[in-house]
């Protein structure tokens, strides 16, 4: 019974609908073609007057005919791919509320536990404060997935404009890892910078959020007893590069150009709400910034990569060795 379904899945009546489609109008151009030499024929045999007849203008036809026919076929096709889309779409939204959903209930779970603990038994002060820093630890990850939400409703805002100034790059990323490390306790990040300055015009929150998605997806995708997300900041002649390299679980080459994807997720059991690397493209486009990954494999890390043409930038080098 289950492989009888196969007949009935939209791919197959759509090369089915295709095949019948194609069939008539081959059968209908044979036809006509027939009919059309019987004409002639009778008209020799017969030495009729032609313009007695309606003139065959058999080609002309059946150029139009194969041109509607085509326009049908392309709107069929068009239909079949904005479905196909659709579908796609509907399964990765409820991969996001899945795994979402999940994202959400984990630690107001946790901290609805540790709250009843609290109100029902005497805990002693070193426990308490044990606890205090657990409820902490998931008070933080809703909020890093409110914000994540929160931030991708104003990029997704047609009236929004972000708030750019020219801003050292540099600066930014050392006062970034040197103000936030509560965001990094699951690893460590190690920063290096070739260049001494390099201004660009960015908005500040927007880009501080990008390095903070980039650099948290290093470590929470990562199986390693040691988490170590590299950041390197360097260019050449003809760019300015920031590559994010973690020490993770990597991405096969065939996943590789799906994960900017809205809610896309590698692996169905991935926790996750697949906004991260999704709003980490949103904001490269604002900033003209290109964003790419590369990859060797599962379990060889991966590495994101920031690329910026130095016309972009103002550059001040550090002095040479």
């Amino acid at each position: 019974m289950l492989k009888s379904k196969w007949f009935f899945h939209p791919v197959s009546i759509f090369i089915f609908s295709l095949v019948a489609l194609g069939t008539s109008l081959f059968l209908f151009i044979r036809s006509y073609l027939q009919v059309n030499h019987a004409l002639q024929v009778l008209i020799e045999k017969y030495k009729l007057n032609p313009n007695t007849f309606v003139e065959g203008e058999t080609w002309v036809i059946i150029v139009i005919l194969s041109i509607l026919v085509a326009l049908i076929i392309a709107g069929m096709v068009i239909i079949f791919v904005y479905y196909q889309k659709m579908i796609q779409l509907y399964r990765l939204q409820q991969n996001f509320i899945n795994g979402f959903t999940h994202e959400l209930k984990t630690p107001i779970a946790s901290i609805q536990l540790f709250l009843e603990t609290f109100s029902k038994h005497d805990i002693p002060k070193e426990d308490f404060h044990r606890y205090l820093e657990f409820m902490k630890r998931d008070t933080k990850r809703l909020a890093e997935n409110v914000a994540r939400i929160l931030q991708l409703g104003k990029l997704e805002d047609k009236s929004f404009k972000a708030d750019f100034h020219f801003q050292d790059l540099v600066s930014l990323m050392q006062d970034f890892f040197s103000q936030t490390p509560h965001l990094f306790e699951e690893g460590e990040v190690v920063f290096h910078s070739e260049i001494k300055e390099a201004h660009l015009n960015v908005d500040r929150g927007l880009f501080e959020m990008l390095l903070m998605n980039l650099i948290t997806n290093g470590f929470r995708y990562n199986k390693s007893e040691k988490k170590i997300v590299n950041v390197r900041f360097y260019k050449n002649k003809k760019k300015a590069f920031l590559d994010i390299t973690d020490n993770g679980i990597g991405i096969e080459k065939s996943e590789i150009k799906k994960i900017f994807r809205k809610f896309y997720q590698v692996g169905k059991t991935t926790k996750g709400s697949g906004l991260g690397l999704y709003i980490a493209q949103s904001i490269c486009r604002l900033h003209k910034i290109e964003i790419d990954a590369h990859s060797e494999g599962k379990g060889m890390g991966t590495t994101i990569r920031l690329s910026m043409p130095l016309k972009m930038l103002w550059i001040n080098d550090l002095p040479q060795e």
